[in-house]
């Protein structure tokens, strides 16, 4: 008897040590005035537990390796019972680097004017291939974009496979009246998202991610710093040579969102001729912000304990006590 509980409470012990995929903190807010805040908090805690206690992969993650991020929806209006209109003004996901306390971050994006129906205290169904409602199938999306950029980050085209669940959700989703999932509505929505990393044409962009990130930033806090510059350089080439395919990408579009001003700070120490290659490839691609890129031009400071590096101790996500 002693044994087989000794057996359930090493396979409770594996399980707790090697389970679920995401610490993902859901949020859900809203400024409308006379409504019942507990159908929101509700909804909080619901999502919560759909995001965190669903298995959505066949591998298991250690405690440490589980994906970080975050998604905050506002709720803008609540039409019925079981109608709502929201934005989510907020979809990001983070990575650990390597041997630091640094995070960086890796998706900043937004939805907005988004309509789902929710029914309090029933259950959120969900199959990769079946469409059920909006709200499930859009988080569902969010959290495999997730898996796939990060799987990407980790080895060559990590994520493949995650990138073709979410093709498999779009495709699902064809049926649905809401906006987001169709090819005409726009150039930026959940069917570009999912088909620029599936095109062939755009096929560098897996190694934008691996070079950026493994090959990278995960090497600077080591002895090969100036590898792991050459690294981050030849992801922006990469970069540079997709946009050149087609520009306003959203898969391009994203990467810079999540991480121009990062880009800004590695630099800023490197010898002039990167600088200069570096600014050029980035205001090629992001015109709008050439003001920002010029700023790698400046040095910075190592002696000024409030101008850090990305992966300095004085950011949000700590880090290292070297400089770029």
């Amino acid at each position: 008897m002693k044994n087989i509980f000794l057996i359930l409470f090493l396979l409770f012990i594996s399980q707790t040590l090697f389970s679920q995929e995401f610490k993902v903190q859901v949020n859900v807010s809203t400024t409308i005035q006379g409504t019942d805040r507990k159908i929101y908090e509700n909804m909080q805690k619901a999502l919560n537990e759909f995001v965190n206690n669903r298995k959505w992969t066949n591998s298991n993650y250690k405690v440490e390796e589980k994906i970080e991020g975050s998604i905050s929806i506002n709720i803008k209006e609540h039409s019925s019972q079981e109608d709502f209109k929201a934005d989510f003004v907020n979809i990001q996901l983070r990575r650990p680097v390597f041997n630091s306390s640094y995070t960086t971050t890796m998706l900043n994006s937004q939805e907005t004017d988004y309509f789902f129906k929710y029914q309090e205290g029933a259950p959120l169904e969900f199959e990769q291939n079946t469409y059920y409602d909006n709200l499930t199938s859009t988080i569902a999306f969010y959290l495999y974009y997730f898996l796939a950029i990060d799987g990407d980050s980790f080895a060559p085209s990590g994520g493949m496979q995650y990138f073709q669940i979410c093709q498999n959700i779009v495709s699902a989703a064809q049926k649905s009246a809401q906006k987001g999932w169709k090819s005409f509505e726009n150039q930026k929505n959940k069917y570009w998202m999912s088909e620029n990393y599936s095109n062939g044409a755009y096929r560098q962009m897996h190694d934008v991610w691996y070079n950026y990130h493994l090959m990278g930033l995960d090497r600077m806090s080591g002895d090969n710093q100036s590898e792991a510059k050459n690294s981050i350089l030849s992801a922006i080439e990469s970069l540079q040579r997709v946009n050149r395919e087609k520009t306003q990408l959203v898969c391009v579009q994203q990467f810079i969102d999540a991480k121009a001003d990062e880009i800004v700070q590695i630099f800023r120490n490197a010898p002039d001729n990167e600088k200069e290659k570096v600014i050029t490839i980035m205001c090629e691609i992001n015109p709008s912000n050439t003001t920002k890129y010029e700023q790698i031009r400046v040095q910075q400071n190592q002696n000024n304990p409030n101008q850090q590096s990305p992966m300095g101790g004085g950011n949000s996500g700590g880090g290292y006590n070297t400089q770029f």
